[in-house]
């Protein structure tokens, strides 16, 4: 038997290339960009990356993509480091991994607005230059950590919007940089801590809201905050409060931040370096205002679309926003036909040196929030044609120095409250095709600036009269309300005419004051300052064709009456002669009817030319009385002296 013949050996292999899943793998760091710190960072994420992912693979960070490409992560510092993680809204279901506690490079941390649960890590309270750090609008439980008070440099804290439970940890005191502490909407309890009056710099403070509910009392320096929610009406006494320990040395001022044009490409700006102006850290209100706009861009949607205002670029650039003021201040926002969606960010109250505001033609819907009554400086607010619902907030009376208010073209419903009468410099009020009802305030008699008021259309008020001084108006756009105008306090009573101080004679009736006159004469200058020429657009109205009626129609009106009417009283007194004392008392019902009725120029005129060629008219009739009743006497004179 044949020995067996070997099988052949087959040929080798190559080894595939073993896949590096690493970040040291030349890809997720790059050459440029490698050094130890940075893949600390790398892997770091990487960990992150599952516990915030949750049931939906939304983060796409892996090793074969740029690290400075990741979604969410920006680096900066020299050597590059993770210095901001910006995952707003981006579907996130899991929890906050606690390896985020050991990029000790970051300064902002932005997960609101997505679905995250679970407690909130106290490892975060490590991140010892972190300025920023926004969780709300989540779904975190838990109580909030005491670590966050390590956290010195934080200007920014928001956790509202959750289920946090427990008290506020006494802690968050030593956050002395601290502008705005938002804890609304969680369920919160127990004291509110003394602690927090050391935030000296703090400008917002939200502790209310949700099923938050506190015990015992408040510090009564919190209550001198501008925009604060917190339990009223329960200041401590003196001895109630805890008295903390006095604050340490201020650290050494910090170095400015680098301007925009020596920051590196790859750096990250926050709302302490957004601003395009100088010495952004002494301008609190600014920062203020910066933070209060990137709230209400959550808000507002253009087309699906957050509105384009981004920290990397300067908030005096930003789309529809002007600053003002020294220091610099948001003093206008101008946001009209954008299509926007949404409600009004009740975040607008917070620019509280704003003087203009037009969200006009848009889609917004919801009620008006009643924090725009705390925009003391407010002189133009527009939120015209869109979709808003509910009553008109009593608070916008607060607005004193607001000038125009057009609230037209939506769904607002119920009464005008009364405190609208306190807008004293108001000059135009347009309520026009809303839903409104009920009776005109009396109190709107107080805006006596008005040159232009819309409160038709679909409003269907039921009482009330119109203040006396809109009949002057113009164009008068208030006929179709069907609604009287009230009595002016301030106008004088008709003129009844002078009484004549002499006794009837014999015979002749007793003189007939011109009341009846009067009366006509009111009517008609209410019938002209109430009429508007026909087939013409409403823009046509103008002021000259207004006072073309007045002067023209009226003039000739008012004359012949007036002339009529002194004949027919002189006529009355039965063929007696017109002497000058009729002729003065005539002159002077005459005077007083024109000038009580009309104050136009015009009639001026016809004033002064009619009292000259009366007066000269009596002067005349009265001299040739004279001559008549003295001309016997003189030719008895030589007879009676013979």
């Amino acid at each position: 038997t044949p020995a067996a013949t070997p099988a052949a050996t087959p040929a080798a292999t190559p080894a595939a290339t073993p896949i590096d899943n690493s970040c040291a793998n030349g890809i997720a760091v790059p050459p440029n960009k490698l050094t130890e710190t940075l893949l600390q960072d790398c892997e770091l994420l990487i960990a992150a990356r599952d516990e915030l992912n949750g049931d939906n693979a939304v983060l796409d960070w892996n090793y074969y993509t740029d690290i400075g490409r990741w979604p969410g992560v920006r680096l900066g510092e020299t050597p590059l480091r993770v210095v901001a993680l910006d995952l707003r809204r981006k579907g996130l279901t899991g929890s906050i991994p606690p390896e985020l506690g050991a990029l000790d490079q970051l300064n902002l941390i932005n997960l609101r607005h997505n679905q995250l649960t679970g407690p909130i890590p106290p490892e975060l309270g490590n991140l010892k230059k972190l300025t920023f750090l926004h969780l709300g609008g989540n779904r975190l439980a838990g109580s909030i950590p005491p670590e966050l008070g390590n956290l010195k440099k934080l200007v920014f804290l928001h956790l509202g919007g959750n289920r946090l439970a427990g008290s506020i940890p006494p802690e968050l005191g030593n956050l002395k940089e601290l502008t705005s502490l938002r804890l609304r909407d969680n369920q919160l309890s127990g004291l509110v801590p003394p602690e927090l009056a050391n935030l000296e710099q703090l400008n917002i403070l939200q502790l209310l809201g949700g099923a938050n509910s506190y015990t015992g009392c408040v510090p009564p320096v919190l209550y001198a905050i501008e925009l604060v929610t917190v339990p009223p009406d329960v200041p401590c006494a003196d001895d109630a409060l805890v008295v903390a320990p006095p604050p340490p040395p201020p650290p050494p001022t910090p170095a400015p931040p680098p301007a925009p044009a020596e920051m590196t490409t790859s750096e990250i700006p926050t709302c302490l370096d957004s601003t395009g102006l100088p010495n952004v850290w002494s301008n609190a209100g600014l920062l203020q205002d910066c933070f209060a706009l990137m709230a209400i861009r959550e808000t507002l949607v253009v087309g699906g679309k957050e509105l384009d205002w981004e920290h990397s670029i300067d908030i005096d650039q930003w789309p529809g926003v002007a600053l003002g003021g020294e220091p610099a201040r948001v003093t206008r926002l101008r946001l009209a036909e954008l299509d926007l969606a949404g409600r009004v960010p009740p975040e607008l109250g917070q620019l509280d040196a704003l003087r203009e505001l037009n969200l006009s033609g848009n889609r917004l819907s919801g009620a008006i929030p009643y924090e725009l009554g705390d925009l003391s400086e407010l002189e133009y607010l527009n939120l015209g044609d869109n979709e808003l619902t509910g009553i008109i907030p009593p608070e916008l009376g607060k607005l004193r120095q607001l000038k125009v208010l057009d609230l037209a073209d939506n769904q607002l419903s119920e009464e005008i409250p009364p405190r609208l009468g306190s807008l004293t410099q108001l000059e135009m009020l347009s309520l026009r095709n809303n839903r409104l009802s009920g009776d005109i305030p009396p109190r709107l008699e107080n805006l006596q600036k008005l040159k232009r008021v819309r409160l038709d259309g679909g409003n269907s008020f039921t009482g009330g009269c119109l203040p006396a001084e809109w009949e002057q108006v113009s164009p008068d756009f208030l006929a179709v309300l069907a609604l009287p105008y009230c009595p002016d306090p301030s106008a004088s009573k008709p003129e009844t005419g002078p009484i004549i101080g002499y006794p009837p004679q014999p015979g002749h009736p007793p003189y007939v004051p011109p009341t009846p006159i009067g009366g006509m004469l009111a009517e008609l200058n209410q019938w002209v300052n109430t009429t508007t020429l026909p087939n013409l657009p409403e823009d046509a109205h103008n002021i000259f064709l207004q006072a073309g009626l007045q002067t023209g129609v009226a003039g000739i009106i008012v004359v012949a009456l007036l002339c009529g009417s002194l004949l027919f009283n002189l006529a009355r007194r039965a063929g007696g002669k017109i002497g000058p004392v009729e002729c003065f008392a005539a002159a002077g019902t005459l005077m007083i009817v024109l000038h009580s009725n009309f104050e136009v120029f015009l009639f001026q005129s016809v004033y002064i030319v009619v009292w000259v060629f009366i007066g000269l008219g009596a002067g005349f009739a009265y001299n040739q009385r004279q001559e008549s009743a003295s001309a016997p006497e003189l030719r008895e004179l030589p007879a009676a002296a013979a």
